[in-house]
């Protein structure tokens, strides 16, 4: 029954596996493409690492420099994003397989069968592995079909897989904790990004060693699966694997873990049991932007706070580059200030920094217009519509609700970042408006999100994560990979005023507002065009 069930696993997650490979070979290949073209000889390789060492702010977002061979530059460059949707692929897939499957009552009817209860769990276990291993060969010929030495690219790969691997661990113990599918997808997204700011922090306040452009972590790095994969060193000439073996003894403790605990909890429930409700409703749910309201406030409170957050640490490394720039050579100032586009250092790092934060803020609108999908797939819809509501008013209480809740963590994490970065010279009023400015660009992604929604239905959260994903590479990694402008344009958060440059073009925030108004105006149309498919 093991091998059956893994076979029908296989045979429906095909076509996502297959997109997946695609965009990760894709992305190893354009980033080393982007190495040999942007800098294609030691010599530009080494001055651009010796600004990156003495810029911790940037080493947060890039990684650990080890050398000025095309490799050791495409690790610095590329690993710890490649990291990162290799961890967001291996969570998404064990909650669908685990948490989700329970909600909809699959698990049980499979366990109720010659499966009995062990099986499918095994076989979640075993598709995340091949998952795994299919990024890590994705990975590795990515490299390869870049020019990259073998072995380093197969390190590299592996060392990926290792990243995923962990975190496969991570979402199935995280999916037997709690009863909701969309708690064990937050909280398992929550930990990536926690993941990859803590490996940042053992990097932008490691050891740099000038004479041999390389840079020594500090302990932070070995508290993340991410900086694990960093420290196997691949193109270094001090390669190593043991490191891999770090992730390889997660997985299995953390599946252990959460198969001792399947095995003491009710199917469907969840270690961590839902609070009970109230024995009635209390008056703001009588409507519904009430209801809707309630059932995102988890997925509002989680990503306003992650927003804050990293405005907050965004705004505290704004003085550490103060204090960098001040011992600085002149050279290394007048080479970061034009690494700004026209501005200083600190205007461009805070440009850099609101978009960071839009697309914090995105994922509450693409999580917000996903949520319509899932009601009316569970039926709350049909439900809701039998009452006095009509279709229109229960569509844009979702949309507003994720709307206004976008909106107030731009405002409160361009508060926080302006009030931290301008005690350390950054400048209040400069981190406050780059971070508002970025509402319209924001507003897009619903807008996007909402449209599949309102046209195809099903499609609403494959395309939503892949409009999302798209939407950060584009946006913070589209000059990287060296992406020629038209591709760059795609992203809403190109034609954001850089309010933090000298000059800013408002004119393109105006048409991005303009844009979101009209995709949500037209999802709202079509909406009421269409029936609806509850269960489809």
């Amino acid at each position: 029954m093991f091998g059956t069930l893994l076979r029908f696993r296989l045979r429906r997650d095909r076509t996502q596996l297959t997109v997946w490979a695609v965009v990760h070979f894709l992305v190893a290949y354009m980033v080393v493409a982007a190495v040999n073209t942007t800098y294609g000889t030691p010599a530009e390789r080494a001055a651009t690492v010796k600004v990156l060492m003495v810029t911790p702010a940037i080493l947060l977002f890039r990684g650990t420099p080890q050398g000025t061979s095309a490799g050791d530059f495409m690790a610095l460059l590329g690993l710890t994003f490649m990291a990162v949707l290799v961890a967001f692929q291996s969570t998404f897939l064990v909650v669908r397989h685990t948490r989700a499957e329970e909600a909809t009552g699959q698990t049980e009817t499979v366990a109720a069968t010659a499966a009995g209860r062990w099986a499918p769990s095994f076989a979640v276990i075993a598709l995340g592995v091949i998952a795994n291993v299919i990024a890590m060969i994705a990975v590795a010929i990515g490299c390869l079909a870049g020019g990259l030495p073998a072995g380093g690219s197969w390190l590299f790969g592996a060392g990926l897989g290792m990243v995923g691997l962990t975190f496969v661990g991570v979402a199935f113990l995280l999916a037997q904790l709690f009863p909701a599918s969309r708690s064990a997808n937050g909280w398992s997204a929550t930990l990536v990004l926690v993941a990859y700011v803590v490996r940042g922090l053992g990097d932008a306040t490691g050891t740099p060693h000038l004479d041999t452009l390389t840079l020594t972590p500090t302990a932070w790095i070995w508290a993340s699966p991410i900086g694990w994969a960093q420290r196997t060193l691949p193109w270094s000439g001090y390669s190593r694997g043991w490191p891999l073996l770090l992730g390889v003894a997660s997985f299995l403790i953390l599946t252990a873990v959460a198969l001792l605990i399947q095995d003491r909890r009710d199917v469907g429930a969840g270690i961590l049991a839902e609070r009970r409700g109230r024995p009635t409703a209390s008056a703001a749910l009588a409507g519904a932007v009430g209801l809707a309201l309630r059932l995102q406030r988890g997925v509002l409170t989680g990503w306003v706070l992650a927003v804050v957050a990293g405005a907050l640490l965004l705004g505290s490394l704004a003085g550490v580059m103060v204090d960098q720039l001040q011992t600085a050579g002149s050279g290394v100032t007048n080479a970061l200030e034009e690494i700004g586009g026209g501005g200083s250092m600190l205007q461009a790092f805070a440009n850099i920094g609101a978009i960071f934060s839009g697309l914090l803020a995105s994922a509450i609108c693409v999580q917000g217009a996903m949520r319509l999908r899932q009601e009316e797939a569970a039926g709350g819809l049909d439900a809701v519509l039998s009452t006095a509501t009509a279709r229109t008013r229960w569509m844009l209480s979702f949309v507003v609700v994720a709307a206004v809740g976008a909106v107030v963590s731009l405002v409160l994490g361009g508060v926080v970042a302006g009030a931290v970065a301008g005690s350390a010279g950054g400048g209040f009023a400069t981190w406050f408006w780059a971070i508002v400015w970025e509402t319209p660009a924001v507003l897009v992604f619903l807008g996007v999100v909402a449209l599949v929604f309102a046209v195809l239905p099903q499609a609403t959260v494959g395309v939503g994560w892949a409009v999302f994903g798209l939407g950060a590479i584009l946006g913070l990694f589209g000059p990287l990979f060296g992406l020629p402008q038209w591709a760059r344009d795609l992203a809403p958060f190109a034609h954001t005023p850089a309010v933090a440059l000298p000059h800013p073009n408002f004119t393109g925030g105006w048409v991005m507002a303009v844009i979101a108004v009209a995709l949500i105006g037209a999802s709202v149309y079509l909406f009421r065009l269409r029936d609806t498919r509850p269960g489809a």
